[in-house]
């Protein structure tokens, strides 16, 4: 499989990661990341939300111990569009 460059992030530790599509509506969007070379799901996630005023909230998941989930990461502002590979229609959406 092969994941355009407009869903290639760079992770913490360097590594490219590709934002995979999980499900989505109107003012959200829901994604996970694989990495960019074994395709291997690495089991953390990203909600992006669009507020009504346009500005973009992000809250970034990542599994702990116990099967837990803590947010790592939230951010609001204007963001740049990402784009976010969509599996089913092999096309990248962007929000």
């Amino acid at each position: 499989m092969y994941y355009p460059d407009d869903c290639i992030a760079i992770g913490a530790k360097g590594k490219k990661e590709a934002r995979v599509l999980r499900s989505k509506g109107a003012d959200f969007i829901v994604y996970g990341y694989a990495d960019a070379e074994s395709k291997k799901a690495l089991g953390k996630y990203s909600i992006l939300l669009r507020k009504e005023g346009g500005d973009i909230e992000h809250l970034f998941i990542v599994p702990s111990a116990g099967g837990k989930e803590l947010v790592v990461k939230h951010e609001t502002g204007k963001a740049k569009k990402r784009g976010i590979y969509d599996e089913k229609k092999n096309t990248v959406e962007y929000f």
